[in-house]
């Protein structure tokens, strides 16, 4: 066995800093004499690079910012001279026995039981993050495995004259059935229009692979799962869609490649 095809399987974990000095000495010293290596750790990385943009940012309740300043201030603890405080409990005594204490009282049970209310909201919606978050972690654990089972490397996607900067690297894992599509510069779509991948057989009768969106710089990314084997697909390529995406084709193509 050559020592690329020894250290290929290594370098998506290279790319993520995730393996042990030993081999990412040996790594590293190949890399130095090997250009076609260089270029496939390069791809691997573009990949990691672009993991931290898929996860979408979320503000953090309001309530958790109230207890944080809450914290940061120290109490002012004031003892009271004896006199003052007998004071203080004679009139509060007389307070509780008046009606308008009562009303009050009243007043307040509502108020916390509103505030309660909104408590609740907030941990719904921050569950919700949560599970959000869980999902994208997911998606993104599912795309480094598949381009780590690539039994090739990566396919330049072919650019058309509708988006002539637009870079594509697919990464096809038949043992996964599955491939993976990272995307850059490609032209920012309209609210209403999702970029679409079709998987074309030899009858050239296109399945749609699934929709996916980039982001202002034009970066994204997809993972396919196609709906039977991969070797009954000759090509795959991408057109412009309405949000939700489409039976068949409508919208000019962007890019493709032969598989």
């Amino acid at each position: 066995m050559s020592l690329c095809k020894e250290l290929e399987e290594l370098y998506p974990a290279f790319a993520l800093d995730a393996v042990d000095e030993q081999d990412k000495k040996n790594i590293e010293n190949h890399l130095k004499t090997c250009q076609n290596c260089s270029e496939i750790v390069e791809d691997y990385r573009s990949v990691s690079d672009m993991l931290p943009f898929a996860v979408p940012m979320v503000d953090p309740p309001d309530y958790l910012k109230a207890r944080v300043l809450a914290a940061t201030v120290s109490p002012h603890i004031v003892q009271p001279r004896i006199s003052i405080w007998q004071t203080l409990v004679a009139g509060f005594t007389n307070t509780l026995r008046s009606p308008a204490f009562a009303a009050v009282t009243m007043l307040l049970v509502l108020g916390l039981g509103i505030w309660n209310i909104s408590l609740q909201t907030q941990l719904n919606q921050q569950q919700a993050a949560n599970q959000q978050m869980a999902s994208e972690v997911t998606r993104q654990r599912a795309l480094v495995s598949t381009i780590a089972y690539a039994d090739t490397q990566p396919k330049r996607m072919e650019a058309t004259s509708s988006a002539p900067q637009a870079v594509g690297r697919l990464y096809a894992a038949p043992e996964l059935n599955a491939m993976a599509l990272i995307v850059y510069d490609m032209p920012t779509l309209q609210s209403n229009q999702v970029y679409q991948i079709w998987l074309i057989d030899p009858n050239g009768d296109r399945t749609s692979g699934g929709t996916f969106s980039v982001d202002n710089a034009g970066r994204g990314w997809v993972l396919i799962r196609a709906p039977k084997s991969l070797k009954n697909y000759e090509g795959v390529g991408i057109t412009v869609e309405p949000a939700g995406g489409s039976p068949k084709p409508t919208g000019p193509k962007m890019m493709g490649t032969n598989l």
